[in-house]
């Protein structure tokens, strides 16, 4: 008797693994705000994101997403508490800082 509650115990445990269901993205959402002062948009999951490490204190990231230099972009440096300077163009991101640090990197407009 025994045996067979543990064969089924077993059964069960390799079943209940076996129909997880795998967690979904969340759907990309815009926000828009206008007022007397301008207004801005600001979208969620954007794919515009990632990480570069610099070389000799540089790095360039090639990707389309970024449409001009009135994008705005937030750097971060993942390394050490370092200043980091990012710039974007049409097709492009050119990151500045300090040595070989990993810089965070996200387009918010």
């Amino acid at each position: 008797m025994r045996v067979i509650v543990a064969i089924f115990a077993l059964i069960g445990l390799t079943t209940a693994g076996c129909f997880q269901v795998q967690p979904q993205p969340l759907p990309a959402t815009t926000m828009s705000s206008w007022g007397p002062a301008g207004g801005f948009t600001m979208s969620s999951g954007s794919t515009c994101s990632g990480h570069a490490t610099l070389v000799a204190g540089h790095a360039s990231v090639s990707d389309t997403c970024f449409t001009g230099i009135d994008n705005v972009v937030l750097c971060a440096d993942n390394s050490t508490p370092s200043a980091v300077q990012c710039s974007a163009g049409t097709g492009y991101l050119v990151i500045s800082g300090s040595g070989s640090d990993m810089i965070s990197y996200s387009r918010v407009k």
